[in-house]
């Protein structure tokens, strides 16, 4: 009998969300749940808003989470796992005439980005001014704006956007192909040794 964990993510279709039923689906989340298997392990996942997965791990009520990128403070926290995988981030826009070469220029041209609540996006975003950003809770919520012209740009996740352009029907948004760049995903986990037994079935999967 496999000894069953609690794992955490935050929503983020197509990747890990709750179906209709009810049921946790999603690539990412498949692909977790088949090298927990690997390893001997039954995972039973929730989905929260990250702050709270981070909460109740540190709380020792969930023993892994996944799709995490690296900062400076998760590493002095968690286990990183091997590379999960590599996600493709977009600069995008519904609006006419905007060209962007480099971020600083959201700032010297007097544009807007939306961004969600709580996410690290990489430095280079990071570092812009807040003045110049508008936080929104979650995906959909920013896709619309992006698509009302509520803000210049918006930065999403290839994926995501995709699958939630063809859910609302939005048709009118563009990425900026020269900014997209590619982030590390990753599970982390608070025990080195269940760290390394995911890793060894990760390995075995692929």
């Amino acid at each position: 009998m496999k000894k069953v964990i609690r794992v955490g993510a935050d929503p983020f279709p197509p990747y890990q969300y709750y179906s209709e039923d009810g049921s946790v689906r999603g690539i990412d989340f498949d692909t977790v749940s088949r090298a927990f298997s690997q390893a001997g392990y039954e995972i039973k996942v929730e989905l929260y808003d990250f702050p709270i997965v981070e909460r109740m791990m540190h709380d020792g009520k969930m023993q892994a989470a996944f799709q995490v990128q690296p900062t400076p403070q998760r590493k002095k926290i968690y286990h990183f796992s091997q590379l999960l995988r590599e996600a493709a981030t977009e600069l995008v826009t519904a609006k006419e005439g905007i060209d962007i070469s480099e971020y600083k220029e959201i700032e010297t041209k007097g544009l807007t980005l939306g961004v969600l609540e709580g996410y690290t996006n990489g430095p280079d975003i990071d570092a812009l001014s807040a003045d110049i950003k508008r936080v929104y809770p979650d995906n959909q919520t920013l896709l619309r704006a992006i698509s009302a012209g509520e803000v210049d740009l918006g930065v999403f996740d290839r994926g995501v956007k995709q699958y939630l352009m063809e859910q609302n029907g939005i048709t009118n948004i563009r990425a900026i192909d020269t900014m997209t760049f590619l982030r590390p995903l990753y599970v982390v986990f608070m025990d080195k040794d269940l760290r390394d037994a995911f890793d060894r079935g990760l390995s075995a999967i692929r």
